[in-house]
């Protein structure tokens, strides 16, 4: 029995954001996103979200080819000029720590599974990519989006490499940008290429923080019941969603 306990509390725990959040969760989500809009415009903000039953084409075939062709889609969508950064699908075969220029939070009794990595460079900047992610297209979109979140923040000029909150505040301009969908799939399950048995969390945020985040920004664009793509998210997402945007609906009503 005590040892079901501590497994519950570890997925728990792998469910909650991995960063501590200023002012807690739903005030630093909020008081983000607007920042957000006074960074990058409404007009970026209230764009069509990212559905993954379109972005992802029909004959992708999980080769570096068609990898970097969704890599560019990406890139093209969260704005950043073509040219200005270099992908590479090659993070498995070489040490992190050496190419590493920028703190990294470690997190203590734990084993960290790195499957993107954004450095910047003298002419251009490189975004290190784990060939494990190449048949699945959803994970690795969602990689993309978080690490193009980097150029967009630290590259740009838009907050500090140290900032303690800046991975989080990564994960979520990629929810801005259209991207929740995917990050909110891929933030918990199985670990890809590996064990199918295995689970395992992935980004900042993990799943809950992405969940409300995502009720958020279909809140903030002023959704009125359930959003359409609302059918694309995976359940356990699908179900926390429905709850705090329900919660954020009810709150937003006279008198209360």
């Amino acid at each position: 029995m005590r040892r079901i306990k501590d497994q519950l509390a570890l997925l728990e725990q792998l469910r909650v954001p991995l960063e501590e959040l200023p002012g807690g969760q739903d005030e630093w989500i909020e008081d983000s996103m607007e920042w957000f809009v006074e960074q990058f415009g409404s007009d970026v903000f209230n764009r069509p979200i990212v559905r993954p039953s379109v972005f992802i084409p029909a004959g992708y075939d999980g080769s570096r080819a068609a990898a970097y062709r969704l890599f560019e889609k990406v890139r093209e969508r969260m704005g950043v000029p073509a040219g200005r950064l270099v992908v590479r699908f090659d993070l498995d075969d070489i040490d992190p720590a050496a190419i590493r220029t920028r703190a990294q939070r470690e997190l203590a009794g734990a084993t960290r599974l790195r499957f993107g990595l954004w450095v910047p460079g003298r002419n251009r900047n490189t975004i290190f990519t784990s060939a494990r992610l190449l048949g699945e297209p959803s994970v690795l979109v969602a990689n993309f989006a978080h690490e193009i979140g980097h150029e967009l923040l630290i590259g740009e000029g838009r907050i500090a490499a140290d900032r303690p909150d800046q991975e989080s505040l990564t994960d979520l301009l990629a929810v801005f940008q259209g991207f929740g969908i995917f990050l909110a799939n891929a933030s918990f399950g199985r670990l890809p290429g590996g064990d199918r048995n295995a689970t395992m969390a992935m980004f900042y945020l993990r799943e809950r923080a992405l969940t409300d985040a995502l009720a958020y920004y279909a809140f903030r664009r002023g959704t009125r019941g359930l959003p359409p793509w609302q059918d694309e998210l995976d359940r356990p997402v699908r179900s926390g969603l429905v709850i705090r945007l329900k919660q954020l609906q009810d709150a937003a009503q006279p008198g209360k």
